[in-house]
């Protein structure tokens, strides 16, 4: 064999032709597309993921109440709003047997309500989400009697309605804000709901929901703590689900888009 000769079944690779730029460019452009589509659904995953972090203790709210950040101070007169006044406290295990004036009974009560049968005990170790919902109205006279519906992310397991079950359980209030603790009834007024048949609440069949109906005028001031339990961690909320959704279909839709590039590289080769 000479130094010019070539094995049997060797043949010469002629360059291919090239592909003009106008057609290349169409051909990228998928790509393109596919990068614009996850930079927007990232856009989309981040405000999800910001909206599932700022969900809170409280799901959802109808009528005359403002969901706030926890105050610096709920004591009378330092919160005045004709609109109920709610916010997430605290979360956490019991650090002991709390008494709380229900157990989140389903129906209809006020003021005068008998919650002797109705009371209960909340045993050491109880898993928790603790809200608290004030009305300290601005307008005095004539009183006001806002309606206003609350639902919870988990189920209603305790209720702090009274003076002497809100000094007891404000250990699990928000440590960070000043409660009346304390504070003395006078005649019918509490610091929780008053001893009339004008402070209404009911709770929902299915436990999630407190309805109000509490009437404040001057010299009122009403709170209800709420211990609820938390939300199932085993349940993703739809938010999640759909984080994780678009996690899984961006890594999908990004591989896709490496694998095309790199074919179109070799194809130009």
């Amino acid at each position: 064999m000479t130094a010019t000769s070539k094995p049997v079944g060797w043949r010469r690779d002629f360059p291919r032709p090239r592909t003009p730029d106008a057609v290349r460019g169409s051909e990228h452009a998928p790509s393109f597309a596919t990068d614009r589509s996850l930079s927007a659904f990232g856009l989309v995953l981040l405000v999800l993921s910001a909206s599932a972090a700022d969900a809170g203790f409280i799901a959802s709210t109808t009528g005359a109440i403002n969901v706030i950040a926890p105050p610096a101070s709920s004591v009378p007169g330092a919160l005045t709003s004709n609109n109920y006044q709610a916010w997430d406290e605290n979360s956490g295990a019991l650090s002991a047997p709390l008494q709380v004036n229900m157990l989140g009974q389903p129906g209809s009560y006020d003021g005068l309500s008998n919650y002797a049968p109705l009371a209960g005990t909340l045993p050491t170790g109880t898993k928790f989400d603790s809200i608290m919902v004030q009305l300290d109205p601005k307008t005095t006279f004539p009183a006001q009697s806002p309606i206003a519906s609350i639902t919870f992310t988990g189920k209603i397991i305790g209720l702090a309605l009274f003076g002497q079950s809100l000094d007891a359980s404000d250990i699990y209030g928000n440590p960070s804000t000043t409660y009346p603790h304390g504070l003395p009834s006078i005649g019918t007024q509490t610091r929780g709901i008053d001893f009339t048949h004008d402070d209404r609440f009911s709770i929902t069949n299915n436990g999630l929901t407190l309805n109000l109906q509490l009437t404040a005028g001057f010299g009122d001031f009403d709170q209800i703590r709420i211990f609820a339990a938390p939300a199932a961690a085993s349940v993703p909320e739809p938010a999640s689900l759909a984080i994780w959704s678009g996690v899984g279909l961006a890594f999908v839709l990004r591989r896709r888009s490496l694998l095309n590039r790199k074919l179109r590289l070799l194809s130009a080769n």
